[in-house]
């Protein structure tokens, strides 16, 4: 578990995920060419507030504090569900790149959770991305994750085969060249899940688009597991 990388890292690798991958940009992903305008999500409806951390500079030498150790063997994400839109997809681990880049999900219907990031159980950021649409595909496996509505569920089976519940607790888009980075996939006191896309005008000429769509949910649960 690489939840330990440095704040520093983070900030410099996230905005990697959209190079017109549908994903997102700076957090810069992989490589959509359906052109067209995302839905905007421009009023952020909470339940619950996003915890927002101080930025810290690319530069910084500061650590994070360290995760505490677990008692148990955390179990990785295997799915991930949303009922609400029909999402029912696979989740792939991802980390960074050389470049210390977020590395986008390989296909259209996969959805990466990267693992300098938490785990359910772990009480911190868990953070998930896919695409929103893909080149050669169109529509990808989060096309509809702007129609989530405050109070919508999201499941995460897990390979035990327990399945940890969330609750949809805000919506909002960012704007790439601005987004708040450590906010958004740094570590946090308590358990939030985090649900990323692409939004916005995307743009032939740079192969991105030009905002994100960010999802916060809270945990409502966890279920015994689904196997028999």
């Amino acid at each position: 578990m690489r939840y330990g990388a440095s704040v520093a890292v983070l900030v410099l690798a996230a905005w990697v995920l959209g190079v017109g991958a549908g994903f997102l940009g700076a957090l810069t992903l992989g490589d959509d060419r359906v052109v067209h305008q995302t839905p905007s999500v421009r009023s952020v409806e909470r339940i619950a507030p996003t915890v927002a951390l101080p930025m810290v500079s690319p530069t910084a030498g500061r650590e994070p504090t360290p995760l505490p150790t677990p008692t148990t063997v955390l179990a990785s994400i295997a799915r991930i569900r949303i009922p609400a839109i029909g999402v029912d997809a696979s989740v792939v681990v991802k980390g960074l790149d050389a470049a210390r880049r977020m590395v986008a999900p390989d296909s259209p219907e996969e959805v990466a959770w990267y693992d300098f990031t938490a785990l359910p159980g772990q009480g911190s950021n868990i953070v998930l991305a896919g695409h929103v649409d893909f080149v050669g595909v169109g529509p990808a496996v989060f096309w509809d994750l702007w129609r989530l509505r405050v109070g919508d569920v999201v499941e995460l089976e897990l390979a035990d085969g327990s399945v940890a519940r969330y609750r949809v607790a805000g919506l909002e888009t960012v704007e790439e060249v601005r987004a708040p980075v450590e906010r958004i996939v740094g570590p946090t006191p308590e358990e939030r899940l985090t649900l990323i896309t692409c939004a916005g005008n995307y743009n032939p000429a740079t192969g991105r688009y030009d905002q994100r769509l960010i999802v916060t949910a809270v945990p409502i649960g966890r279920l015994g597991s689904t196997r028999g």
